[in-house]
């Protein structure tokens, strides 16, 4: 009964509205596998899996089984800076990826420390590779409204012109819109952020542009005179990408559908360019989705960005830009299949493109020891760019259902929930064990089973 009683109320809640509400407020939002939705605030899930949630419509907390809820949207506060020596990312043989400073690996452990979990030991069969994040001193962070160039856009019909608003470390607009900045954008690059959105997604972003005002594209040849870029649109299911030069017709490249638009309204971007190959890529939640080989040549000719948020008259929606950070990009691809190590063989990239095979025997004291057919080589740890291990013998291991989690920078984990509260979060895994997590780790949870018709109306929903 009492169940039931919750679930009534849970009802009332228009479930768009509720969604819209919560991503303005910047609350957390609960989806019930029925469909409906509700805006307001996780405050624990306990051992016996009852979820005790707080909404503002309600005088109480609402409490919720597990076998109920499909998934939660959170809003984690930012990480602390700093991630320790040697600061990398683990992706797992089954799936998913772990951040932190690597402390060490050994022949059976590599052992991480993190903000999140402090040191989490993970059996070095379970890691597929080891990428190093770049700590060049000219990597860009999103600190504040400084910097930037507010532009209107103009010219079109139906269109009635904002402005962008910075606040809580985020920008936001409700209107049509532009911010623009030289952000130096290097010849090889990758630019990530986090992006929210209510009703209709509209953001265009164009990349390498040397104009800090919006371009309309529709009278570009009698427009003031600007240099060549990318305009990568984001809509409702796609994101598709222009090359436009003033004095050249448009050539669109191909449009890329993007499933996590249709299903949620937060996703982590993560964009990598490179003029020497004339690529562009996208990643949208971790997972690479498009790579764009411009055969005309790379038609940048700028080093800055441009966020134009579209807003037709009449139409409702608003966009949040959170997290964005810059860096070189030395063009090595996480997943990049053609450089998969031989089938009992290591192998190491390091910064100078040059690779190394053979058995990794340790990594200790920031230096990498590799045993090769000849002799063993110790490598200092800043050279080395990503280390991927000889896959496992056997067949994989099947991990049990439990919560498919998404970390607030976009890597995907999962495990088993044992408890949330507000000073940790509960977890264990067969791939690193029980650990107790900072909850602002997390900005998804989605719970395992969910069945087809559960997941019909989640893509519905959202």
């Amino acid at each position: 009964m009492r169940w039931i009683n919750r679930l009534l109320l849970c009802l009332t809640l228009a479930p768009a509205a509720a969604a819209a509400d919560a991503t303005n407020n910047g609350m957390d939002t609960l989806l019930l596998r029925n469909g409906d939705s509700m805006g307001g605030k996780l405050l624990s899930i306990d051992a016996s899996q009852t979820l005790r949630w707080k909404s503002p419509d309600a005088a109480e907390p609402i409490e919720f089984t597990l076998d109920g809820i499909s998934q939660l949207d959170l809003h984690p506060s930012p990480p602390p800076e700093g991630g320790g020596d040697f600061p990398c990312k683990v992706f797992l043989t089954q799936g998913g990826a772990l951040e932190g400073g690597l402390v060490s690996c050994s022949r059976d452990t590599i052992c991480l420390q993190t903000w999140y979990a402090g040191e989490l030991k993970i059996p070095r069969k379970e890691a597929q590779s080891i990428d190093f994040l770049p700590t060049a001193p000219d990597i860009f962070k999103l600190a504040g409204p400084e910097g930037w160039t507010y532009g209107k856009v103009e010219g079109l019909q139906n269109i009635e012109s904002g402005r962008w608003i910075f606040r809580n470390g985020a920008f936001y607009a409700d209107k049509s819109a532009s911010i623009a900045r030289d952000l130096k954008l290097p010849n090889s690059a990758e630019l990530q952020f986090d992006l929210a959105w209510s009703g209709t997604l509209n953001l265009s972003l164009a990349l390498y542009t040397d104009s800090l005002q919006p371009i309309l594209i529709a009278d570009k040849d009698n427009g003031p005179k600007f240099g060549g870029f990318y305009s990568m649109s984001f809509n409702s299911l796609f994101v598709d990408v222009r090359r436009i030069k003033q004095t050249e017709p448009l050539v669109n490249l191909p449009p890329v559908v993007v499933p996590a638009f249709s299903q949620t309204n937060r996703v982590h971007i993560d964009i990598r360019a490179r003029k020497k190959s004339n690529t562009l890529a996208l990643a949208v939640d971790g997972q690479w989705l498009q790579v764009w080989t411009d055969t005309n040549g790379f038609a940048g000719e700028g080093t800055g960005v441009r966020f134009v948020q579209n807003v037709l008259q009449g139409g409702a929606g608003q966009v949040k830009i959170s997290n964005l950070r810059l860096a070189p990009w030395d063009g090595v691809w996480e997943s990049d299949q053609t450089n998969a190590p031989p089938a009992n063989q290591d192998i190491a990239w390091l910064t100078n493109t040059t690779t190394l095979a053979g058995a990794v025997e340790s990594i200790a004291d920031g230096k990498m020891t590799l045993r090769g057919k000849k002799d063993t080589a110790e490598v200092p740890l800043g050279r080395v760019r990503r280390l991927a291990f000889a896959p496992p013998t056997g067949p994989a291991r099947e991990l049990p259902a439990g919560v498919h989690a998404t970390f607030a920078n976009g890597n995907p984990v999962d495990f088993q929930l044992e408890s949330w509260a507000a000073d940790g979060v509960t977890v264990r895994s067969p791939v690193f064990g029980e650990a107790r997590f900072d909850p602002n780790a997390f900005r998804r949870l989605v719970f395992h089973p969910l069945d087809s018709a559960a997941a019909a109306l989640t893509n519905g929903l959202r």
